[in-house]
Formats: C-alpha cells, sequence, structure tokens
C-alpha cells in the first residue's frame, strides 16, 4: 500500500512539474520577467546592479515550480501550513532570484570579487536551483523526518539480517 503511494505521488510530481514547466515556458516566463524586472529594481539598485539585460540567471527562475508541486501534492501539511509555505517560499525564492542577478551582473563588473566570473556566479546558481527544495524540505519537516527515519530504520534491518 505505501509503495502505490509513493508511485503515485511521484507520478503526481511528473505530472504537475511537466504541465507547469511547459505553461512556465510558454506564458509564465516572460511575465514574471517583467514583473520581477519592476519589483527587483529597487533592490538590485541597493545591491550596485545599474542595468538588467537578458541573461542566464533569469533563465533559473523557473524554479518556483518544483516548490509549487511539492507544496501542492506533500501530503499531511495543513492548509494553513501549505499556503504559509507557499506565501513566504515564494517571497524567498524571490530574493535568491534577486540575489543571483545582482550576482551575476557584479561578477562581469570591475567590482567582481575574482577575476574569474564563473567561480562567483556558479555558487550563486547551485544554491538558487537547491533552495526551493531546501526550504520545502524545512516546511515538510516531519514528513521528510518520517520518510528518512523509516528509509535508514528499513536499511539498518535490512542490514543486520
Amino acid at each position: 500500500m505505501r509503495a502505490k503511494r509513493s508511485l503515485l505521488l511521484v507520478l503526481e510530481f511528473i505530472v504537475l512539474s511537466v504541465v507547469l514547466t511547459w505553461l512556465w515556458v510558454v506564458w509564465a516566463h516572460d511575465a514574471y520577467s517583467a514583473f520581477f524586472l519592476r519589483l527587483a529594481e529597487p533592490l538590485l539598485g541597493l545591491l550596485g546592479v545599474t542595468e538588467v539585460a537578458e541573461s542566464p540567471a533569469q533563465k533559473r527562475f523557473v524554479n518556483y515550480v518544483p516548490f509549487f508541486v511539492l507544496m501542492v501534492i506533500t501530503p499531511g501539511l495543513s492548509l494553513r501550513r501549505r499556503i504559509g509555505g507557499l506565501l513566504v517560499g515564494f517571497s524567498l525564492i524571490f530574493l535568491c532570484h534577486v540575489g543571483l542577478v545582482a550576482v551575476e551582473f557584479l561578477a562581469y563588473t570591475k567590482h567582481r570579487p575574482t577575476s574569474d566570473p564563473f567561480s562567483t556566479v556558479f555558487p550563486a546558481a547551485m544554491f538558487t536551483d537547491a533552495f526551493p527544495f531546501i526550504l520545502w524540505a524545512i516546511i515538510a519537516n516531519r514528513l521528510v523526518r518520517d520518510v528518512l527515519s523509516r528509509a535508514f530504520q528499513g536499511g539498518a534491518s535490512s542490514a543486520s539480517s
């Protein structure tokens, strides 16, 4: 029964992710980019960013999709925790996007911290990519704890047999 439920969750995750990613690529990316530029401009200005052009960093903005899907399909989350997690999560992901765009801009200016822009941008991009999953794991900590506990108990009992 547990395996069937797990398979169903994986299928839900895949189907929702594919559909929402397609919607993101077709429509939402451009809408979010316009929204982002308007809302982030004052914050980016405070960080020393003088212009924001189309950039590789903006392609990473799709990371809202897996976070949203995980928050929607995670079993056992109360409605309050689910909605609160989405609101707080979206805000924090937005701030990650601001940070990534600022790091990317500054990495290619005379103010860059190293002579190699890639070594500056890569860690920021990886953090931005991983952040939605880390955030989900914090919000869904009970589920994550239970799953990990079962996995390690199952592995321990198999090893002792």
